[in-house]
């Protein structure tokens, strides 16, 4: 009765309040920048290729599986471009959705040091739902479980399509210590994103309700002291009355990354809006030909009050980078190739 109780509630949240939902989020946030701001398209000097894969919740019925690849690289000087899929599943698929996006960028400042970018991304979203494979209360018996028939009439449509919006700023600049004490040098990547600026209509029932709109705040560093590289980052996502706060950093020593985040639905930090206390390790793996792969596992370990349920989300993801490429590189000027901005060496392919 108890997975029944929460199909039920699940399903009720899914229906009456679809307007209301907040977007999947990544525990790799720092993996998945167009995802998150498509300010973050092409930031990097060269094409980029990115797969994405979170199963959350496993045992219990009505997991969450998402999927997410993307491609990004620079058209020219100041302009890159991204194609992005995503894919969710909640609910074993009762609830599907399924997106398509394509991402533009323009520079309007670039330095060796430093890079202002803005973004706009626009696409289309079709959220599905199999009505034959809900559970409603009335179908519910106290002492045997679903042995009655429902009175729920299902709706001739079962499909929600619809357009969808969204823009960004971000600046990444580095930074070199003068002195021989401390770090040697920082890179730091900083952004903010709104989604879903036509606060388009998802809901299957609901005539009245549109998604609300996302606000993202989000940071990150790649520091070098001595061979090591410390990353702490954070996120931010406010949607309507959902927040989420992701904070943390990984460690690198060539190949090796080891990451320690946490995840928390406010700034509160209190006990009762604590959510998951995530754990990474990842492999950076230099190619010939400034080519760079990517891998990094994670898991969510659930600290809130479905820890003794989830048994936590697994993601994993991948990144191939191709360093100093354009898609139109015979465009590039001479001018352009020495103000281009220079990543520090020891942070390629991060």
């Amino acid at each position: 009765m108890n997975v029944l109780r929460f199909l039920m509630v699940s399903i009720s949240f899914f229906l009456t309040f679809s307007g209301k939902a907040q977007d999947v989020n990544f525990s790799q946030f720092y993996n998945n920048g167009v995802y998150y701001n498509p300010a973050m398209t092409a930031i990097g000097n060269g094409y980029t290729y990115t797969a994405n894969a979170r199963n959350q919740w496993t045992p219990i019925p009505g997991k969450f599986n998402s999927f997410l690849a993307a491609f990004e690289g620079k058209v020219i000087e100041k302009m890159g471009v991204s194609v992005l899929g995503f894919s969710d599943a909640a609910g074993d698929g009762m609830l599907r959705t399924q997106a398509g996006y394509l991402s533009y960028s323009y520079r309007p400042v670039e330095t060796k040091q430093f890079i202002l970018q803005f973004g706009a991304s626009g696409g289309l979203v079709n959220k599905s739902i199999d009505w034959s494979r809900l559970v409603f209360s009335d179908q519910l018996d106290e002492v045997y479980g679903k042995v009655n028939a429902t009175q729920f009439i299902s709706p001739n449509f079962n499909n929600s399509l619809y357009p969808d919006f969204n823009a960004g700023i971000a600046i990444r600049f580095n930074h070199r210590n003068k002195f021989n004490k401390g770090f040697k040098r920082a890179a730091h990547t900083a952004g903010f994103a709104m989604h879903h600026l036509n606060r388009p209509k998802d809901a299957f029932l609901l005539e009245k309700d549109y998604l609300p709109m996302k606000l993202v705040f989000h940071y990150n560093s790649n520091i070098l002291v001595n061979s090591l590289i410390i990353s702490p980052g954070f996120i931010y996502e406010l949607q309507n009355e959902f927040q989420t706060v992701t904070l943390g950093m990984y460690f690198s020593k060539k190949p090796v990354s080891l990451g320690v985040w946490f995840r928390n639905r406010n700034f509160a930090f209190s006990s009762k809006s604590y959510d998951a206390f995530i754990v990474s390790i990842g492999l950076n793996l230099p190619l010939k030909n400034e080519r760079y792969l990517k891998l990094t596992y994670s898991i969510d370990f659930t600290i809130s009050q479905l820890r003794t349920s989830s048994f936590g989300t697994n993601e994993l993801s991948l990144i191939y980078n191709l360093d100093n490429r354009y898609l139109l590189k015979k465009t590039q000027t001479k001018q352009a190739k020495k103000a281009m901005y220079q990543c520090p060496a020891d942070f390629k392919g991060f």
